[in-house]
C-alpha cells in the first residue's frame, strides 16, 4: 500500500513542483507592483503563439517575453539565461544547439504579425512534456512587457491569496491557468482514497479472524482464566494487546519493505512514454506524515476489530467448556 500511495503521491508532487517552476502561481493581466502575503517574488511578462523553422523543420512555440529570466537559473541544464532558454525536448527536436538562431514569427498584443531573431543560450528541464517541447523564454525589458506573474512560497494558497487581495484585479492562479493538470491530482487523491479503504477493510477481516481463531483454539485457558475470576473486559485486553504487538511487527516490516522496493524502484529510473504523461519518469514520493499517519490508522484498526471479536466469542459459558474438557 506504501509504495502505491508514494506513487501516487510523487505524481502529485511532480506535477505541482514542475508546474509551478515555470508558471507564474498568480498571474495579473495587468502591471502591479504591491507585495502579496506569502509572495516569493515576481516577475513581468508577455506571452505569445508563434512559429519557427530550423534545419528543416517547422514547429508552432510559446514565446515568453520576462523581464528577470535568471528566476528560472534551478532547471536551465545547458547554458545561461542571458538571453533566451528553451525546452529540452523542443531542442532534440528540432536539432536546438547553444549559440544557435532562430527566425520567430508571432503575432503581438496589437494582431501584427512580427518576426524576431532570436539566439539561443540556455536550454531548461521543467519535467512536464508540453511546456519542455514547446516553450522559448526570452529576456525583455520592463516597459514593453504586460502582465504580472507572482510566485508564492506555497502554490497552494495562490486562490486564497487571489480572492483575497486581487479583487479589483483580472487575475488568474496556476491551477485555472492548468485546469486539467489540477483535476489529474484530484483523480489522483480519489484513487489513493480508494486504494486505502480496500486495504484497510482487508486488514480488519484479517485481523477480525486472527483473534477469532486464536480464541477458538485457546477456549480451555481463557474457561480458566474466567474460573480464576479474570472479568471478560481483562481477557479480552489480552487479545487485543496480542493483535496490536502483531501489527505493530507487521507494519514495520511492510514499512522497511516498502522503503527498500522504492529505494530500488528509484534506482532503476523506470521512464514514461513522451507525450502521454506529463512527467517523464515515474516519480515516488512518501513523506513523515504519510508514515505516521498510516501507523495511527493500522493502530486504530487492530483495536477496534480486535475488540469487536474478542467481545463477542468471549460470551460463552466457561463451566460448558471446563466440563467438556
Amino acid at each position: 500500500m506504501i509504495v502505491v500511495i508514494s506513487v501516487i503521491k510523487g505524481f502529485d508532487k511532480s506535477l505541482i513542483d514542475s508546474l509551478t517552476s515555470i508558471y507564474p502561481h498568480i498571474i495579473v493581466y495587468d502591471k502591479y507592483n504591491e507585495k502579496l502575503k506569502d509572495e516569493k517574488f515576481k516577475m513581468y511578462f508577455s506571452t505569445f503563439q508563434g512559429f519557427f523553422n530550423h534545419d528543416g523543420k517547422k514547429i508552432t512555440a510559446t514565446y515568453w517575453k520576462i523581464d528577470n529570466i535568471k528566476n528560472f537559473n534551478n532547471i536551465i541544464i545547458k547554458g545561461d539565461a542571458s538571453s533566451c532558454i528553451v525546452g529540452d525536448v523542443l531542442a532534440q527536436s528540432m536539432n536546438l544547439a547553444l549559440g544557435d538562431k532562430i527566425n520567430l514569427f508571432y503575432t503581438d498584443n496589437s494582431g501584427k504579425i512580427k518576426l524576431e531573431n532570436i539566439k539561443i543560450t540556455g536550454i531548461f528541464h521543467s519535467g512536464i512534456y508540453i511546456i519542455d517541447s514547446t516553450f522559448l523564454i526570452k529576456k525583455e525589458s520592463y516597459e514593453n512587457l504586460n502582465y504580472t506573474g507572482i510566485y508564492l512560497n506555497n502554490p497552494k494558497e495562490a486562490k486564497k491569496i487571489k480572492n483575497t487581495y486581487l479583487k479589483n484585479y483580472l487575475a488568474s492562479t496556476w491551477e485555472e491557468q492548468n485546469e486539467n493538470f489540477s483535476k489529474a491530482v484530484e483523480i489522483d487523491s480519489y484513487f489513493a482514497l480508494i486504494i486505502t479503504f480496500f486495504v484497510v477493510l482487508m486488514s480488519g477481516f484479517s485481523i477480525s479472524n486472527s483473534v477469532m481463531y486464536s480464541i477458538f483454539v485457546r477456549k480451555k485457558e481463557i474457561g480458566i482464566l474466567y474460573s480464576l475470576g479474570l472479568t471478560q473486559k481483562k481477557i479480552s485486553l489480552v487479545f487485543i494487546l496480542e493483535s496490536l504487538i502483531i501489527s505493530i511487527l507487521g507494519y514495520v516490516l511492510g514499512l522497511l519493505s516498502a522503503i527498500f522496493t522504492i529505494f530500488i524502484l528509484k534506482s532503476i529510473d523506470i521512464k514514461l512514454p513522451s507525450g502521454v504523461f506529463y512527467i517523464d519518469k515515474i516519480p515516488f514520493y512518501i513523506s513523515f506524515n504519510d508514515i505516521l499517519l498510516s501507523f495511527i490508522f493500522i493502530i486504530g484498526l487492530s483495536v477496534i476489530f480486535s475488540y469487536t471479536s474478542s467481545k463477542r466469542l468471549l460470551s460463552f459459558d466457561p463451566v460448558e467448556v471446563l466440563h467438556d474438557e
